[in-house]
């Protein structure tokens, strides 16, 4: 019986706390970010306001409250 090849393709997977549904992050702005394909707030904190605006559903005051939301989650992680 022959055996199965190694996986050597995978994907590492992302710690849950990168994970955008765990977030802070309002409901809203979280369901207009994973519609938008962006499922990780290691992803959106690499995403300038300009790429930020340009998501439907994404205006000036949910920029703000993301970028709240990733202080909060950069200081939670720096005191680990």
């Amino acid at each position: 019986m022959a055996s199965r090849p190694a996986r050597t393709t995978s994907k590492p997977r992302a710690a849950p706390s990168d994970m955008l549904a765990r977030s802070k992050i309002p409901v809203w702005i979280v369901k207009a970010l994973l519609s938008n394909g962006i499922k990780r707030v290691s992803k959106l904190a690499a995403m300038t306001d300009d790429e930020l605006l340009a998501i439907p559903g994404i205006g000036k005051r949910a920029v703000e409250l993301i970028r709240s939301a990733l202080g909060a989650f950069d200081s939670g992680r720096s005191k680990r």
